[in-house]
């Protein structure tokens, strides 16, 4: 069985012997997946009314976390701090979210869900699971976690790994 990479690879590696594409295969591979579920997700979304990419990933980690800064959020959704806020108003707007006070930093907000926002987060959370289950169905268990692990470490190889957060802080002495 072959899919679209094969007849890809196949004529480059035709076209130019002398290349070696086997990274090309690995890469090209793990973008048009990328791709493919993201798509699903896309779906996912506008089954609950949500028309924006990502927007059900705000709702879903907000649920499964708790409140957090817009800084949080962009940087756990690898988005910048204009795509998140463009993002939050959205989902202001839908009254799904409320931005409160932050009590741990006076200029700064809290991203709650509101009751409405809860609500769609964890209906859509069991669907969301539930087609991503389907997505990797025809995988083996024991293949589903060796590539897991592999792309764990071509994860962390790239760069995303958890920010440093230092557990002791150094006071300052007054001077």
């Amino acid at each position: 069985m072959s899919d679209r990479s094969d007849h890809i690879l196949e004529r480059w590696k035709k076209s130019r012997p002398d290349l070696d594409f086997s990274a090309l295969e690995v890469v090209t591979r793990v973008l048009r997946a990328a791709h493919f579920l993201q798509s699903r997700l896309d779906s996912n979304a506008a089954s609950y009314g949500l028309s924006h990419r990502g927007d059900l990933e705000v709702l879903a980690e907000l649920d499964l976390v708790g409140p957090l800064t817009p800084s949080e959020l962009a940087d756990i959704l690898l988005l910048t701090s204009g795509g998140m806020t463009v993002r939050l108003n959205r989902l202001q707007e839908l009254g799904l979210i409320e931005r409160q006070p932050n009590p741990l930093d006076g200029r700064g907000v809290l991203i709650h869900l509101t009751k409405a926002g809860k609500d769609l987060a964890e209906d859509a959370l069991i669907t969301l699971l539930q087609g991503q289950t389907a997505s990797i169905a025809k995988l083996h268990p024991s293949d589903r976690y060796d590539l897991a692990q592999l792309l764990r470490s071509l994860l962390i190889e790239l760069g995303d790994t958890p920010p440093f957060i230092p557990t002791v802080v150094a006071k300052r002495e007054r001077q």
